[in-house]
């Protein structure tokens, strides 16, 4: 476990996962620890997992709008001695990524956007409602019924088979972890990124998408890869929003081929 001084001069925690070159990974909720990520499918790269400000071993921090979390990646680049970061992140943990690589572009050396957020990106006039998707994915599979009854009850613990997109031993045994998280999901979104922003973002940006993700959708990759001067979309077939828990080595080769870039 290292430690390290946030923006706001507070304790940040991270650990260090497996070996190779570093890969800094910021974890999504907003607000989870990033323990959840595991080792990503077996990734060839030390992990850096960070815990964000309030989460896991980190210090409560304010303020915490992704904007703000963006500022102590800068100070883990230095505190680690490094030029330039590879950088992941998943889900939320997108949107503090993309804002860093947007205020300090030579800093960055790739980025890796797994099943990134798609709440501040505009729902486009023809794209398909998550009901509509999920009816479409998976109204022949076994558990549908149930999962999609605790979606409607808004029964987070039931609708998980829907997010994960499976139903099996490890999807129900990493749905069910519990972290010390940080409840600031409100503010982490109160934050705006203007798209001509991403102009300055230069660097390769592997976008990985799943393609029976309802959190991300289908529509929202193509408009990121449209915001960013060097994007590419890698698409994991039958995934769902945490391809390493079903599909450990289709991510695990994906994010590999990412950096390799």
């Amino acid at each position: 476990m290292g430690v390290f001084t946030s923006a706001v001069g507070t304790a940040l925690h991270y650990e260090l996962r497996g070996e190779g070159p570093p890969l800094i990974c910021h974890p999504g909720g907003p607000g989870r620890p990033a323990s959840y990520l595991d080792d990503l499918g077996g990734v060839a790269h030390t992990l850096v997992l960070l815990d964000p400000r309030g989460t896991g071993s980190s210090e409560p921090a304010t303020p915490c709008a992704f904007t703000d979390l963006a500022d102590d990646l800068e100070l883990l680049r230095v505190h680690l001695g490094a030029e330039r970061l590879d950088v992941l992140g998943h889900s939320a943990g997108a949107w503090p990524v993309l804002a860093y690589a947007a205020r300090h572009p030579s800093r960055v050396s790739r980025l890796v956007l797994l099943t990134p957020s798609r709440k501040p990106i505009p729902q486009g006039a023809d794209e398909p409602s998550q009901d509509v998707l999920v009816k479409r994915w998976f109204a022949a599979e076994p558990w549908y019924p149930a999962a999609k009854a605790a979606w409607d009850a808004d029964d987070l613990p039931g609708l998980m088979p829907l997010v994960y997109a499976a139903d099996t031993p490890a999807v129900r045994a990493h749905a069910a972890r519990t972290e010390a998280r940080a409840d600031y999901e409100d503010e982490f979104w109160s934050a705006a990124l203007d798209p001509g922003d991403l102009a300055a973002v230069g660097v390769p940006v592997s976008i990985i998408a799943a393609d029976r993700d309802v959190v991300t959708g289908l529509a929202a990759p193509h408009v990121l890869a449209d915001w960013l001067p060097n994007a590419s979309i890698i698409w994991l077939p039958d995934a769902g929003h945490f391809p390493w828990v079903t599909h450990p080595e289709l991510t695990r080769l994906s994010i590999n081929e990412a950096l390799a870039s």
